[in-house]
C-alpha cells in the first residue's frame, strides 16, 4: 500500500514538472527574475513556407523555445547554485570564482601571468604609430595621452584559484607597453602603479570582491589623477571635484557586483564592505575643454557621471566601436579628421587586460586620415 502511494506521488510530481513550464509560458501564474548578465534572447519566428524547407524555420523555433520557455530563468539559477555549491564553478562564461569568492574574468589572470603577450614588435609598432599621431594632434593644439588603468588580475593575485594558475611569463603586455611609452615620449598615466602602490593604505577598497573594474571610489580617484594630469600638462584650470561625504554600504551596489550578477545564482555570494563618495563641482571661473576618449569598459562610469562635470563635451568611443555622446554628437571612423580636431584633449584609456588590442585600430585609422589629407 506504501509501495503504491510513493508510486503515485512519484507520478503525480514527474507530471507537475512536465507541465509546470507548458503551463507557465502561456499562463504567467508566477512572476519570476529575469537572468541578470550580458545575454540576448533570440526572436520568435512565425511559420512561412518559404523558409521551411531550408529548415530554417525549425532552427529558429528550436533556439527560441530552448531559451524562452516558462520557468526558464528559475532552473538555470538552480542549475548553477548547484554547480557552484558542488563544484565552486561559474556558469557564467569567462568569470572565474577565485578564493574567498573573488570574482575574475579569465583575460585578466592571462595578463597578469603574461600568457596574453602579443610580442614586443607589434608593441614598438603600436607605439610608433601612437607617437606620430600624438605629435600630430599637438601642432594642432590637441593634448593627447594615454591612461593606463589597472585590471583586476594583476591587483589580486592572490586570490586567483589554484586551477587557473600557470607559470608567469617575462613579459606582459602593461609592462611592455609601459617601457616602449616611456622611450618613446608618449603622455602617459600609469595608473596601475599607482593603484598596486596604495593597495595596502587605501582606506576603502580599489575593487569590489564581486566586480570586475574598480570599484566606485577607485573611479572617482582615477577621473582626479586624470583631471590633474591634464591641468599640469595643458596650463589649464578644469572644474574641481570636491569630494563632500562617503556612504559605506555592506551590499555591492550597481557595477561593484557585476560580475556576482552575471552568475545568476539563487543566493547571492557575499557581501563587501565598499565606499560610494559623493561630491560637488565648482565650475565658476573655470576653462572649458572638449574631450574625446577611446576606452574600454573602465570608462563608463567616467563618461556617465564623473567626465561631464569636467569637460565641457563628453564624447566616448567604446573601443573604437560604438560611439556615444552626451553632447549628442555622431562620428564617423572613416572620417573623422575634422571631427577629432573639434576637442582639446584625446584620451586613450585601457586596461591591462585590454592592451592585446589597444587603441583598437584608432591609432592607424586616424594616423592614415591625417597623413592622406595633410
Amino acid at each position: 500500500m506504501k509501495q503504491n502511494k510513493f508510486k503515485s506521488w512519484l507520478l503525480a510530481t514527474f507530471l507537475i514538472l512536465l507541465w509546470a513550464p507548458i503551463v507557465q509560458d502561456n499562463l504567467h501564474i508566477f512572476k519570476g527574475g529575469a537572468l541578470k548578465g550580458a545575454y540576448t534572447l533570440p526572436d520568435n519566428v512565425n511559420f512561412d513556407f518559404k523558409i521551411w524547407f531550408t529548415r530554417d524555420y525549425a532552427d529558429k523555433k528550436d533556439e527560441y523555445l530552448s531559451s524562452c520557455f516558462g520557468f526558464r530563468p528559475d532552473f538555470v539559477r538552480l542549475h548553477n547554485q548547484l554547480k557552484y555549491w558542488a563544484f565552486k564553478l561559474a556558469s557564467s562564461n569567462n568569470v572565474i570564482i577565485g578564493k574567498e569568492n573573488y570574482l575574475y574574468e579569465q583575460h585578466y589572470i592571462d595578463e597578469y601571468f603574461g600568457t596574453s603577450f602579443i610580442g614586443e614588435e607589434k608593441i614598438v609598432q603600436n607605439v610608433r604609430d601612437l607617437k606620430e599621431l600624438q605629435d600630430s594632434l599637438s601642432v594642432r593644439g590637441i593634448f593627447m595621452f594615454t591612461f593606463f588603468a589597472p585590471g583586476k588580475g594583476s591587483f589580486y593575485p592572490e586570490f586567483i584559484p589554484n586551477r587557473a594558475v600557470k607559470p608567469k611569463q617575462p613579459n606582459t603586455n602593461y609592462s611592455a607597453y609601459i617601457s616602449t611609452c616611456q622611450k618613446a615620449g608618449i603622455n602617459y598615466v600609469d595608473c596601475k602603479a599607482w593603484f598596486m602602490a596604495m593597495k595596502d593604505t587605501s582606506r576603502y577598497r580599489l575593487f569590489p570582491k564581486g566586480g570586475v573594474h574598480w570599484s566606485y571610489y577607485g573611479d572617482m580617484l582615477a577621473f582626479d589623477s586624470l583631471v590633474h594630469y591634464v591641468e599640469g600638462k595643458t596650463g589649464k584650470d578644469l572644474p574641481d571635484l570636491k569630494l563632500d561625504s562617503i556612504q559605506v554600504r555592506f551590499t555591492p551596489m550597481k557595477r561593484d557586483y557585476d560580475a556576482g550578477d552575471g552568475l545568476n545564482l539563487i543566493f547571492p555570494l557575499f557581501k563587501d564592505t565598499l565606499a560610494y563618495p559623493h561630491y560637488s563641482v565648482n565650475w565658476k571661473d573655470k576653462d572649458q575643454m572638449a574631450s574625446l576618449t577611446i576606452a574600454d569598459s573602465y570608462y563608463w562610469e567616467m563618461y556617465m557621471s564623473l567626465a561631464p562635470q569636467v569637460f565641457s563635451e563628453v564624447n566616448f568611443w567604446y573601443y573604437f566601436n560604438d560611439f556615444v555622446s552626451k553632447n549628442g554628437h555622431t562620428a564617423n571612423k572613416h572620417d573623422m579628421k575634422d571631427f577629432i580636431c573639434q576637442h582639446q584633449v584625446v584620451c586613450l584609456m585601457y586596461t591591462d587586460a585590454g592592451l592585446a588590442n589597444f587603441g583598437s585600430g584608432f591609432i592607424q585609422s586616424a594616423l592614415y586620415q591625417f597623413k592622406e589629407k595633410r
